[in-house]
């Protein structure tokens, strides 16, 4: 099978979704819109494009998503919009980018417990160490650092791991400050005190977040009325940037699906958006989606890419050979150079570590044995035993003389 023009390099994915992420999915619905049969999606691992995923290629270079539209085998979309229409789509747009996403985003890696039991599952099973020590950690803090900014993050309750802070205001709230500055707790509850308090908490958080959810997608069914879809009967990059937020929350079993029962329940125009396009790209399920397997790239485990590291300097000029007697192709000075530097750094990072427990007392330690100390202690009583035997025969020298 030959391998299409546009290839969209995509996270792993998620039950029948072909991706893990909204970007993705709206990459591929545009593809299937904008250049029907052209195109074909391809599941990349993180340590692809230095972790930025997705990303696309087209005919094996990297292109920009911003140049898509100078490429003659896309059909614009929005290409039958007027003017005042493509500035009104840019600002819904930017609307669902700036609150949909957010609530999609709590959805997946905020409410409990969808990330550890449904998203880290999918996204990162496939990574190796040290990439798994890092990756996740750094992937989740750029979506907790958005979500803590528009409020959103911890509504609705928190994964084990993320109430660190609830637990230490607890704990300062279960002592009152009395006279003088002591502490006395409070007075006891009953058993399920703890207990009531923490669903009282989840509840209100969850009436808290179906009003924002509802206070997003009030004004987008409002605009989108009665119609089809945004601009009349044919759908244009706004109703694709709906449908790959919809489709993200709408398509997995999620275990606690309280986003996507609400868009069922409350926004039936909303659901039968997503089900009308669902239908008009890929046949009503994203298993017609076209992929494409990418080139296997070889890798290597952390102790072999260790050992290489180790005795590269060393090797010969002669390129090693496979397991089946095949020359591997020799490394360029780049990535030899890359690999050196990388090693270097790990070898750095471990000494500054090593050196700060010893500085810092964490570990101490003592030179010599138990057994010197013994034979210091017998010398030190042998000098001692001299200096009386001195003493005492100088006292009767002088008693002679008199």
């Amino acid at each position: 099978m030959s391998i299409p023009p546009l290839v969209l390099h995509a996270t792993p994915p998620l039950g029948d979704l072909p991706a893990s992420d909204s970007e993705s999915l709206y990459l591929a619905a545009y593809f299937q819109l904008a250049c029907p049969g052209r195109w074909a999606i391809s599941t990349s691992q993180w340590g692809d494009n230095g972790g930025k995923l997705p990303f696309i290629t087209h005919l094996g270079h990297h292109i920009r998503r911003s140049h898509l539209n100078n490429l003659p085998l896309i059909q614009d979309p929005d290409e039958s919009l007027s003017r005042e229409e493509k500035v009104d789509a840019d600002c819904w747009r930017a609307y669902i980018e700036q609150n949909l996403v957010d609530l999609v985003n709590h959805t997946y890696y905020s409410l409990p417990p969808n990330y550890p039991d449904l998203l880290a599952k999918e996204q990162f099973k496939h990574l190796k160490f040290p990439e798994s020590q890092y990756i996740p950690q750094r992937v989740r803090s750029i979506v907790r650092s958005r979500l803590q900014h528009v409020g959103l993050w911890g509504l609705g309750g928190l994964n084990s791991g993320d109430a660190a802070d609830e637990d230490r205001q607890r704990l300062d709230e279960a002592f009152v400050v009395g006279p003088a500055g002591t502490l006395a707790p409070r007075a006891w509850s009953g058993w399920t005190a703890g207990r009531d308090m923490e669903e009282r908490r989840k509840k209100w958080g969850e009436q808290e977040l179906e009003k924002k959810i509802k206070g997003v997608l009030d004004p987008i069914v409002r605009r989108l009325g009665d119609k089809l879809y945004f601009f009349g009967d044919r759908p244009t990059t706004l109703d694709v940037a709906l449908f790959a937020q919809l489709t993200f929350v709408l398509t997995p079993t999620l275990p606690n699906p309280l986003l996507p029962n609400l868009i069922r329940t409350a926004y039936p125009s909303l659901l039968s958006h997503h089900d009308r396009l669902l239908s008009l790209l890929f046949s009503d399920s994203w298993s017609s989606a076209p992929r494409t397997t990418a080139p296997p790239r070889s890798e290597q485990s952390y102790l072999e890419s260790i050992t290489s590291f180790i005795s590269s300097p060393f090797s010969s000029s002669s390129p090693p050979k496979t397991g089946n007697g095949q020359k591997k192709e020799k490394k360029s000075d780049q990535e030899k150079r890359f690999e050196r530097g990388r090693w270097l750094w790990f070898t750095g990072a471990t000494v500054a570590m090593i050196g700060y427990l010893i500085t810092s007392g964490m570990i101490k330690i003592e030179f010599g044995s138990g057994d010197d100390e013994e034979d210091s202690d017998t010398i030190d009583e042998e000098v001692a035993t001299a200096g009386e035997e001195e003493v005492i025969f100088v006292e009767e020298e002088v008693g002679n003389t008199e």
